[in-house]
């Protein structure tokens, strides 16, 4: 079957009118999705990945894709910059090749985007602790360039089945497990527009650092007292504590850390997830309990 770019000028009832339905191989070796039923995505990036593709009007062709992930049809994926490669099993012997598309950013982009990220704390915090910011898309608006796709147009796929619409359900199943690559390590999306979990971090420690240099520390109006004039007091809380506030929830990425790093040793990393979950739910009590109290 000769490799093709598909369109989108076809419906989907075109395929069924040309090739009978028939029932895909089941691999033995196809890659398992977490989901089993219900939505397919567990964090709020990936599930904006996978709305922004149900928005572009594909229907029941994303919901054939996702019966073929969830049944393991896709045997292989695997992302790079710009674009995204997979193979996926269909009716015949030999899986379908599926690649798509993303444009990444240019260079001169990725430092407008560097600068918005760096301008607000929090981004700048919680995607060094590994995390995804809720509102990182807003950096990216100020930057005049989308995070995510806007369009089907933004979006350039091919398979080597012999069905013309797009997508076609081989490449909507690695529509559907790209979220869920995208649930587990959040620098993919990035990765797939241009630049890896280092680029992303190592940019941002350059212009905290640099905001921090131009900084100028302010003249004391008046000279500190002496610090044994201080010592019946000096651990006692000023009049400013009160007007602090502390908002405590779970992260909203789970184990963040072993993410981070990595697996760990074998046998232990459902264990320490474990032992992450049970923290986190000791320590929410703790301080809801004080409240209520």
């Amino acid at each position: 079957m000769p490799w093709r770019s598909q369109s989108s000028s076809r419906r989907r009832g075109d395929y069924d009118d040309y090739y009978p339905h028939s029932e895909p191989i089941r691999p033995k070796d196809g890659i398992k999705p977490k989901s089993e039923r219900g939505a397919f995505a567990e964090t709020w990036w990936a599930k904006r990945w996978i709305k922004v593709l149900e928005s572009f009007g594909w229907g029941n062709r994303l919901q054939r894709g996702r019966s073929y992930a969830r049944s393991g049809q896709v045997v292989q994926l695997d992302l790079a910059v710009g674009q995204v490669t997979a193979r996926v099993q269909g009716s015949r012997p030999t899986p379908y090749k599926v690649t798509i598309r993303v444009t990444p950013l240019t260079d001169a982009q990725w430092d407008h985007v560097a600068d918005a990220l760096a301008e607000q704390a929090i981004f700048a915090a919680q995607l060094l602790a590994g995390e995804m910011p809720r509102d990182i898309e807003t950096a990216f608006e100020a930057a005049g360039v989308p995070l995510f796709p806007q369009s089907a147009a933004d979006i350039q796929t091919e398979c080597s089945c012999p069905d013309f619409a797009n997508p076609c359900k081989h490449i909507a199943a690695a529509y559907y497990l790209l979220g869920e690559r995208f649930d587990a390590d959040p620098f993919l999306i990035f990765h797939l527009r241009g630049r890896t979990q280092d680029q992303i971090l190592n940019a941002l420690r350059a212009r905290r650092a640099a905001q921090v240099e131009a900084v100028e520390l302010p003249t004391p109006a008046e000279p500190a007292p002496a610090l044994a004039d201080q010592l019946d007091h000096f651990y006692q809380a000023g009049d400013e504590l009160d007007s602090l506030t502390a908002h405590v929830a779970a992260p909203q990425l789970d184990a963040a850390l072993l993410r981070q790093w990595g697996d760990a040793p074998v046998g232990t990393d459902a264990d320490l997830r474990a032992v992450y979950q049970a923290m986190t739910a000791y320590a929410l009590g703790k301080v809801q309990g004080e409240e209520e109290g």
